[in-house]
This record gives structure tokens, C-alpha cells and sequence, in this order.
């Protein structure tokens, strides 16, 4: 039977089930979520601010994403996997891989920014590990409770009011977004329903409104919550206006881009998408990828119309890779990787943070591309000044942002 239709679920499951979570409702407590059904009710509020996060999972070799072209260091490390022709001239120092010739337009608009040699300060090679840190925002330090992301939705004025506030699309609740503050995690919008209709609704209503105090009143309340938060994604479902290709990311950003257009007040969003661990095989295996990464991103931006304006996508990967490629045509575990910054505040065309070049002098444990920009510095740029979040120390906690990048 599936477990979405289960009428032993404990009340536990049925949150679950909803694909509103939260770490911190106790079990016989009525979620503080619930009594937004109200707010809900009254209508979308198009006035939010939004930031997406891109995990790109696995690690992301930032060298043959955004090309240091013009240093011959470059193809001498890479002799089999460098990309020789095709390349996407950015600055004359810099240019896009040439499956990503559908982000090209965007940068020449302005809209579309680049961070090279950033990441996480901690040293892990580890996946786990490091995508742990990352994900926290606490490098270095095992057992944070909570994702950033999720203390980033817990700064906002009532905070834990609507379920629609933070979003994760994701075949998973995601490590950044566990916390506190309810979260909505769904694979697509075709899935976040009731796997059997209304007749699953239905069975749920009848199986609380027998029930009394404060359980009853909470399973009612959900079911109530279920069907306005259907209501308002039901209006967003299939009003993509296309071009994102066959992949997941291209699909996931459909989905996000149709939730952000209904006026949903989401706050912040999360997509994860893995497959960037290239041992072997690179060059086949990235130009797939950053093809749907292309694809993906331009659509979302297109997609968005008047949207864009209120929406500041920033990418994430655990670590990037060595400068050198192995003996498998592929690239090893390294440290600083690439950030890629979207949205209508981004002061666009720009590669942004130090670049220490490719000597082996420069460079980290004299294989890997060094991490100049912490992350954190991107994100602290992007939390204050689009969505407004004064004490990032609490979002970040044990890191002091340096001077700004100021591209945003």
C-alpha cells in the first residue's frame, strides 16, 4: 500500500506526508504553521524577495566550467580533457564551456555574475563532510544542528507562518533547509498531492474529525492547510513557458519557476543536483550536465518575466577539483570551484574575487585551485542586500564577512 495513503499513519507520517517538516514541532503540538490557513486563504502575496540555492553535488570542476583560457597553464595540466575550441570568450581572461552558450546572453545582459576561485575554507576532501559544512555553514564544525537555510527562513518576521516560506525540490529534506522553521519538500509539483485524489483527502478528514481535542483539531487543520496549499500550487502547474531541455535541474526549475509566479511568498528555495563527481570520463559526462545547467538557468530567467526582479539565484558545490587531470580523463577531490550568481539585483558580466592564476606556487597543497572567496562572503552579500537579513552572524555563526564584492 503506499504509505501516502495509509489510514494507520501516525500524525508524525502525516507530516511527513504533507511535505511540510520541520525539526523543532514537538509531536502533540499544533505546528504554528496551521494557523496561517487564513493568510493563505486571503491570497498570494507578490511582494517577496527570494533566494534560490543551487547545490551542485558531488563537485563541480570549476576550470573546465568557466575556462581560464588564456593562461597556458591551463591545456598543459589538461593536455586530454582542457577544452580546445568551442570556448565562450567572457573577458578575455575568462570563457564558458561551450555547452553553456545559452547562459552567454544572460551575461552579456548584465543579469548574470561569476565568482571564481570560491568555496568552503575547510580542507575536507570528504563528500560527506564537506557538503556537510556547507550545508550548515559551519566549516569545520561536526553536529550543527540546523541548515543555514532554514535559520535564514527563521530571521524573517513571523517566521514558521507559512508553509510556502522555504521550498526545498529535492528527492530528499535537504541538510541546508533542517531546522526549525517548516519547510515544503516535494520531488515535483505533478507529485505533491495525495497519491489517490480527493478521495485521499477524503479519508484523512474522516479519520481526524472523529477524533477529539487537540489532535482532532490538529489533523483537521492540516487536512484544511493541504487543500489550500494544493489550491495555490494547482494554479502554477503548467505555466511554464518551456525551453528548460529534458533534465532534472530543467525540470526542477520549471516546477520553482511555476511556484514563484503564482505569488506564493516563498522566501527561500533550494534544488539539488548531483552527478558532478567526474573521476572518470569528464568531458562526455560535464558537457551533459552543464548542457541541462544552460538550458536550465536561462529558461528559469526567461520564465520568470517580471518575477526576475525580486529572485537572486546562487550556486553552491562541496569542493572543486585538482588543476591536473588523472590518468583516467577525469580530475581528483581539489578545494576552490566556481559560484554562479543569477538574478535582477546581480551586477552582471563580471568575474568577481581574486584569481591567483595556475603556478604551482598559487596554488592549494600545489594541485588545487586555492578558495579566495568563501562562500559564506557570497551568501552574507546576498542575505543583507536582497533579502534584507541585518544579523547574518546569527545565519553564520563564527564568521566575519570582509570587504564586499559588491555584486549585488
Amino acid at each position: 500500500m503506499d504509505p501516502r495513503y495509509n489510514p494507520k499513519l501516525s500524525r508524525r507520517d502525516f507530516f511527513k506526508m504533507t511535505g511540510t517538516l520541520g525539526a523543532g514541532l514537538a509531536l502533540w503540538s499544533l505546528p504554528p504553521w496551521l494557523h496561517a490557513a487564513a493568510k493563505l486563504a486571503a491570497g498570494p502575496n507578490s511582494n517577496s524577495k527570494t533566494l534560490v540555492v543551487l547545490f551542485q553535488r558531488g563537485a563541480a570542476d570549476g576550470l573546465n566550467t568557466v575556462i581560464p583560457f588564456a593562461d597556458p597553464l591551463y591545456l598543459k595540466a589538461r593536455p586530454t580533457i582542457g577544452i580546445k575550441s568551442g570556448i565562450l570568450d567572457l573577458d578575455g581572461r575568462f570563457g564558458f564551456h561551450p555547452s553553456l552558450a545559452p547562459l552567454l546572453p544572460l551575461w552579456k545582459e548584465g543579469h548574470l555574475a561569476l565568482v571564481h576561485s570560491a568555496g568552503s575554507p575547510d580542507s575536507s576532501r570528504s563528500h560527506f563532510d564537506a557538503q556537510d559544512y556547507m550545508e550548515t555553514g559551519t566549516p569545520g564544525v561536526k553536529g550543527t544542528a540546523d541548515g543555514w537555510l532554514n535559520r535564514t527562513a527563521g530571521s524573517f518576521p513571523k517566521a514558521g507562518l507559512d508553509p510556502l516560506a522555504a521550498i526545498a525540490i529535492s528527492a530528499r529534506p535537504p541538510r541546508i533547509l533542517r531546522g526549525e522553521i517548516p519547510v515544503t519538500s516535494m520531488t515535483s509539483l505533478k507529485d505533491y498531492a495525495f497519491s489517490q485524489g480527493p478521495e485521499a483527502a477524503k479519508t484523512f478528514e474522516d479519520m481526524y474529525s472523529g477524533s477529539e481535542g487537540l489532535l482532532g483539531k490538529a489533523g483537521l487543520a492540516t487536512a484544511d492547510s493541504i487543500k489550500k496549499l494544493q489550491s495555490l500550487l494547482g494554479a502554477a502547474r503548467g505555466s511554464s513557458q518551456g525551453g528548460y531541455g529534458n533534465g532534472y535541474l530543467g525540470h526542477a526549475l520549471s516546477d520553482l519557476a511555476s511556484i514563484l509566479k503564482s505569488g506564493a511568498g516563498v522566501k527561500v528555495a533550494f534544488v539539488d543536483i548531483g552527478g558532478w563527481d567526474h573521476h572518470t570520463g569528464e568531458s562526455y559526462r560535464l558537457g551533459s550536465l552543464l548542457e541541462d545547467w544552460g538550458k536550465g538557468l536561462s529558461a528559469f530567467w526567461r520564465d520568470l518575466g517580471d518575477k526576475a526582479g525580486d529572485v537572486v539565484v546562487v550556486s553552491m558545490t562541496e569542493f572543486g577539483r585538482t588543476v591536473a587531470e588523472n590518468g583516467s580523463q577525469g580530475t581528483d577531490h581539489g578545494h576552490g570551484s566556481v559560484m554562479f550568481l543569477l538574478g535582477g539585483p546581480v551586477k552582471g558580466g563580471r568575474v568577481y574575487g581574486k584569481w591567483s592564476g595556475l603556478e604551482r606556487e598559487n596554488l592549494n597543497e600545489g594541485r588545487d585551485l586555492p578558495v579566495n572567496t568563501d562562500f559564506r562572503q557570497v551568501l552574507c552579500e546576498a542575505l543583507g542586500k536582497h533579502l534584507g537579513v541585518k544579523k547574518q552572524s546569527a545565519i553564520f555563526p563564527g564568521f566575519r564577512p570582509g570587504p564586499s564584492l559588491g555584486w549585488i
